[in-house]
């Protein structure tokens, strides 16, 4: 009988030690409350006027509780995005350039399982001027290069010259570009936007990964051809693929091989990637969350411009008049109610309208026109979005103009220029100001411009 009784203290002593150690769990886990990882723009430093802000949490988070406790001095519009344990809060417009802006999380906001933060988070950043971002015909290919702002000294950030094209992503902070390699496929790399770190993101052989773009919340989207499987073949159609710059892995946007498109571009929220579909001649919007689509058939094979509130976008079809002459007209499609509409109404038959681009504020709209009856003689317009009236922005004639995007200010709008009939002449990026109403030009031998946030 004593030894049962000596069984049974040991038992009840650790049962004893056991509940203890489970209270001091609990009690220390109180403690310790929510961990965050990151956060960016980083606390005291610069950031681009599209940068979203970040917070990652270490745990699956309370989303009500941590949107309510979340503000930013001064006030802005905008909205939330969560990708599993990160938030991201999209300004309604861009962050403007030189303001100072302080994040606060207020001390409270909870986890989904007991733990709270327990001390307030906060970080401040301000806003940087943007630079260009550009390619530049070298000898053997083109390289990248960009200006950190618009008056300095343009550097050169791709170690070799074979780049086909680039994107920058949402933040400024990096640009994603493809390389032409040796198996004559196409990779994707990656470069900082002072040129440091340059690296492959995406080793893809002698398949061609090219035409990336970058959505604010960090998912990269881009177009793929795969290699024949010999080289008496052809290559096959391009498909969209996804890429998670943090793991490297990458898989085709649709399970399905039948669906093909190239062009990637990501909706301002990162909600829905809209591509163009070669095969049916239409742009696909894809809703990322539902995997609804929406189909706007389309002649030209060009990507649109979104609203910056996600709600519409405007972009161009080909038709044939009854002289045979192909005209170029601009339609607008909303979402919401599902209707694609002219976007003059009536739509003006004495001119070629094309290449529509919507400023951030979404009062803009810059579009590209040319005489029907002296096609070579191409001018930049600047419209509302209502087309009831327009300013003739680029004038000049017998130049082609590409490439044009409107700055954060929704006042600056980059292009890029090129004469016609002239064997020496060079490409060259310019910036049309609104409130100055006239251009300079910024840079000489620089094509495919971009803004660098």
């Amino acid at each position: 009988m004593k030894s049962w009784r000596k069984l049974d203290k040991a038992v009840v002593f650790v049962a004893l030690g056991l509940l203890a150690a489970i209270v001091l769990v609990l009690w220390r886990g109180d403690q310790v409350g929510v961990v965050i990882l990151r956060t960016a723009p980083g606390d005291g430093g610069q950031a681009a006027a599209t940068a979203p802000v970040v917070i990652e949490f270490a745990q699956r988070m309370n989303i009500a509780s941590v949107q309510d406790s979340f503000s930013i001095e001064p006030a802005v519009d905008g909205r939330f995005v969560w990708e599993e344990n990160t938030l991201y809060f999209l300004p309604a417009e861009p962050f403007i350039v030189g303001q100072h802006y302080t994040v606060s999380l207020a001390q409270g906001a909870q986890g989904q399982i007991a733990h709270d933060l327990l001390e307030e988070l906060r970080f401040s950043f301000t806003v940087r001027p943007a630079g260009v971002a550009f390619l530049r015909l070298a000898r053997s290919g083109y390289s990248l290069w960009a200006a950190p702002d618009l008056d300095a000294e343009p550097i050169q950030l791709s170690p070799a010259d074979a780049v086909f094209d680039f994107a920058v992503t949402g933040d400024g902070e990096q640009i994603i570009f493809s390389v032409v390699n040796e198996e004559a496929g196409i990779d994707l790399w990656i470069v900082s936007r002072n040129g440091a770190g340059a690296q492959m993101l995406l080793d893809c052989g002698p398949d061609r990964c090219y035409a990336p773009d970058a959505s604010r919340t960090g998912r990269i989207a881009y177009s793929r051809v795969l290699a024949p499987l010999t080289p008496t073949e052809a290559y096959g159609p391009p498909r969209v693929w996804l890429l998670d710059p943090r793991s490297g892995e990458t898989l085709r946007l649709h399970a399905d091989t039948q669906k093909i498109g190239y062009g990637p571009t990501w909706s301002p929220d990162g909600q829905r990637l809209a591509y163009y579909d070669g095969i049916a001649s239409r742009l696909v919007v894809l809703n990322i969350l539902t995997g609804d689509e929406v189909y706007l058939p389309t002649l030209a094979g060009v990507m649109g411009s979104w609203s910056p509130d996600n709600e519409y976008m405007l972009f161009f079809d080909t038709a044939i008049q009854e002289n045979g002459q192909p005209i170029n007209h601009i339609l607008r499609a909303n979402f919401s109610t599902q209707d694609v509409l002219p976007f003059f109404d009536p739509q003006p038959q004495d001119a070629d309208y094309s290449g529509p681009t919507v400023s951030p504020d979404g009062e803009w709209v810059a579009i590209k026109v040319r005489a029907l009856d002296n096609l070579a003689n191409e001018q930049l317009w600047v419209l509302p979005p209502n087309g009831s009236y327009a300013m003739v922005a680029v004038p000049e004639g017998g130049y082609l103009y590409s490439n044009y995007f409107w700055g954060s200010d929704s006042n600056s709008l980059l292009y890029h220029r090129l004469q016609l009939g002239s064997a020496d002449s060079q490409p060259s990026v310019w910036l049309w100001e609104r409130s100055r109403g006239d251009s300079r030009l910024l840079l000489e031998d620089a094509s495919q411009p971009a803004w660098l946030p």
